[in-house]
């Protein structure tokens, strides 16, 4: 099968386990001549914002640079990213389809789970905006960086590590299929996914490939004085859970010392290096020489120590499928290892592993007692016990086989069944209704345009409108008092300078009263068997309204749906703003939507999406967007800018920020429930990020600082 792999690591650039997965997933293509393989990758190095080379002649290598994508310093990083990757496969699968290029279409398109690269891509699909409509795309679950986090005790919620962490989430819920590389990683991201309801979306295991090399089985009988660890000093990694079970050895009188390979990382609770927390936690046992920091090493130098260690430690608090594991049990390596990550779904302890609860120091330290008693016959039993076990489970061609046929079978799947937008706080079910049947001569869609003194604008916004792909739409402007001579003369005009009918702009003047009761009132006037609302400056793209509609009518949980904004003034766009689905608890603090401008089930507002006149004109339309939260409803952004928001220099926003505490706490108050269901995250997210008047965009980094 032809596929595409996205990874935001990849060899020699990178080291770990995502780079050992990505080598062999390479070498493994480049041994199936008639299968064509892309590897979309990451380098920052890079001077230019793409290279691609052929390392095979069946396999390329594209190398994208996020800091020369136009995008990312607007979005953030790690959303920069997953556009970057989205934009990219949208350019290439174009390429093919018109044959400017000569590739062959993928039979699957897979990404890491990490940061949520895919997030964007699967997001495009799912927003039925995608030319990967009839192509699955695959999530492989290595280990989210969300969950890496949390085991770091680093907050969660602290801004930009918060969204790429939802992303990751959501393209874990969103995608066609993942894959586990163990059961044990898909059971923990279920139970987290559950925690607000949602769902991992289809699954299967299939164990990370590893071709084992033909090297000799290391000597039994070899004097043996240490025990060795491969991999980075960070908290979930356990080097101390493993130094608190040496040091029961050690306290009894065993002088067995212990060393350390890799990185060096920040400790997350004290903010200083891990390796400066162990020299002052554990200093006695450091001037004592028994724990060994050995820093980065090639392999050749830790297979060097391996030879003479009792075992390599492999002390994680939860590990998936972990390749440090799988290369040390493939040379032969004996290896302690927790017994609450991957590994031991292939391997059993005392046969070709030693497992133990690493978090218990007296029964991690006798299990290395039993590592250090093993007979010469004992240990070469289990070394070449656990190379056959890895010969088995992790055979190349079998991994490829396994995946391959979960991609047909995807691709023979009943497409008949009703669909449902994979939220991570999925709506009520009394929210899950299909749209309304169109009526005979009634509109498909009904603009509502709140109007007051906007006669040097209102003819730029009615042109965008009429300019629209959708053609059946009726404009309801509703003249809220307004004063200015230029903006009332502009009415008697309106309908003659653009041809539009009666039927087509329909102008409704009412006493002065606020954009909510405006707004309103034209809803309430509207026929459109859908409801859209556009500030009189403002503008859409010609496709939004026809891409907005697909989506309602497709999903029936879905309520309103909107689209990325992008801001501009006099002088031209200013920047893309990444809004991101409606959904607790983020868009209960910052709204996360283009709220002027969403497009309505009419059911669904009229149920519970009026705006608040009492807000005074100002986080009305905000304010409607959580009132249709409160009511159990749900809604989907577009990744892409179909809006566009003026930015005006005495605009009400600019003008009179300062009722924006006042009207917070008014929507707060008005929606005690939603906001105390959500207390706890709510609190989270504010106590790292500061008050919500600190930051805009949930991609970039808060400007608050401690």
């Amino acid at each position: 099968m032809n596929a595409w792999y996205f990874t935001f690591e990849y060899p020699p650039e990178f080291g770990g386990g995502l780079s050992t997965y990505m080598r062999i997933v390479t070498e493994g293509y480049a041994d199936r001549p008639n299968d064509e393989l892309i590897v979309f990758c990451l380098s920052t190095s890079q001077s230019g914002l793409m290279t691609r080379r052929y390392l095979h002649k069946n396999v390329q290598l594209i190398t994208l640079n996020p800091l020369r994508f136009a995008e990312t310093k607007d979005i953030g990083y790690w959303v920069g990213v997953s556009r970057m990757f989205e934009r990219f496969a949208d350019l290439i699968m174009m390429q093919i389809n018109t044959g400017a290029i000569d590739s062959q279409k993928p039979d699957y398109v897979e990404f890491c789970d990490g940061f949520g690269i895919g997030a964007l891509t699967i997001q495009q699909k799912l927003a039925l905006n995608s030319s990967l409509a009839d192509v699955p795309i695959l999530v492989t679950a290595h280990t989210p960086t969300r969950l890496i986090d949390m085991w770091n005790l680093l907050p969660n919620f602290i801004l930009p590590n918060y969204w790429s962490g939802q992303m990751e989430f959501q393209a874990l819920a969103g995608a066609d299929i993942v894959i586990g590389c163990s059961q044990a990683i898909l059971e923990v991201i279920q139970r987290e996914l559950a925690v607000t309801g949602a769902q991992l979306a289809p699954h299967h295991v299939v164990h990370n490939p590893y071709p084992v090399s033909n090297i000799p089985m290391p000597d039994a009988d070899m004097p043996r004085d240490h025990f060795y660890m491969a991999s980075r000093l960070t908290h979930w990694k356990g080097a101390e859970n493993a130094i608190k079970a040496f040091k029961v050895l050690w306290d009894s009188g065993c002088d067995v010392s212990f060393h350390i390979f890799g990185d060096d990382t920040i400790h997350g609770a004290t903010g200083d290096d891990y390796s400066k927390y162990l020299k002052k936690r554990y200093a006695k046992y450091f001037d004592l020489g028994l724990i060994k920091l050995m820093g980065k090493q090639p392999r050749e130098v830790i297979a060097e120590s391996a030879r003479t260690a009792y075992a390599q430690v492999h002390p994680s608090l939860f590990d998936n499928f972990p390749y440090s594991l799988l290369e040390a049990m493939s040379d032969g390596i004996v290896c302690v290892a927790g017994q609450n990550g991957g590994i031991k779904e292939i391997a059993e302890h005392g046969r070709e592993i030693l497992l133990t609860d690493v978090q218990n120091p007296n029964e991690f330290a006798e299990v290395l007692k039993q590592a250090m008693e093993l007979s010469a016959e004992e240990r070469a039993d289990m070394s070449g016990n656990a190379r056959a076990k890895i010969v088995e489970a992790c055979d190349v061609g079998e991994f490829f086989a396994k995946k391959e046929q979960i991609v047909r079978e995807w691709k023979s799947r009943d497409e008949t069944e009703a669909r449902s937008y994979p939220f991570l706080s999925p709506p009520e079910t009394d929210c899950v209704f299909k749209a309304e049947a169109r009526e005979h001569g009634q509109p498909e869609l009904s603009v509502v345009i709140p109007y007051f003194n906007m006669g040097a604008f209102i003819d730029e916004t009615l042109v965008s409108v009429k300019n629209s792909t959708v053609k059946d739409i009726e404009i309801v402007l509703v003249n809220d008092g307004s004063t200015d001579p230029l903006s009332v003369s502009k009415l008697e005009t309106l309908n003659q300078d653009h041809g539009l009918d009666e039927s087509q702009l329909r102008i409704v003047t009412i006493p002065n009263g606020g954009v909510a009761n405006a707004r309103n009132t034209g809803v309430r006037e509207a026929k459109g068997r859908y409801v859209s609302l556009l500030d009189a400056d403002d503008l859409i793209r010609s496709c939004y309204y026809e891409k907005a509609l697909r989506v309602l009518e497709t999903y029936d949980n879905v309520s309103f749906c909107g689209a990325w904004i992008e801001d501009y003034n006099t002088h031209g766009r200013i920047r893309h703003w990444a809004t991101w689905n409606a959904e607790p608890p983020i868009q209960l603090i910052m709204n996360q939507t283009n709220c002027q401008s969403l497009v309505y089930k009419r059911a669904a507002f009229e149920r519970d999406g009026w705006h608040d006149p009492d807000l005074r004109m100002f986080l009305d339309d905000w304010a409607g967007v959580i009132s249709l939260l409160a009511g159990g409803h749900r809604g989907i952004m577009i990744p892409e800018p179909l809006f566009q928001y003026r930015i005006r220099p005495n605009s009400i926003f600019r003008s009179t920020g300062g009722i924006w505490d006042i009207n917070y706490e008014m929507i707060t108050r008005k929606h005690r429930e939603l906001y105390g269901r959500w207390g706890a995250e709510i609190a989270a997210f504010l106590n790292v990020n500061g008050p919500n008047n600190f930051y805009h965009v949930a991609g970039k980094e808060s400007a608050f600082r401690k």
